[in-house]
């Protein structure tokens, strides 16, 4: 009987969760990694490439909503209309 009630709060903390990892993922690839979005946003700052720069964070931005979208706002309305806490569909 506490599991069910505690979903919506476990997916609250999961999408926390997650957008602090996301961050945490870039900020690991621009100080370590030799290859990925962090990377290619750090050269363009190096390069002063303003539009490389602003390409790379609208793609961080993006991805980052796309996840959100996909996965977590389905999982929330689910469970929502699952306990009858929103009018179905």
């Amino acid at each position: 009987m506490i599991l069910p009630t505690s979903l919506p709060h476990i997916v609250t903390g999961l999408k926390q969760g997650w957008a602090f990892a996301w961050r945490s993922l870039i900020s690991g690839e621009m100080i370590f990694v030799s290859l990925g979005l962090g990377q290619v946003l750090m050269m363009g700052r190096d390069l002063n490439d303003i539009s490389q720069v602003i390409a790379v964070m609208l793609l961080v931005i993006v991805l980052g909503y796309m996840v959100h979208g996909l996965v977590f706002k389905t999982v929330e309305r689910q469970l929502q209309q699952r306990w009858g806490l929103t009018a179905a569909a």
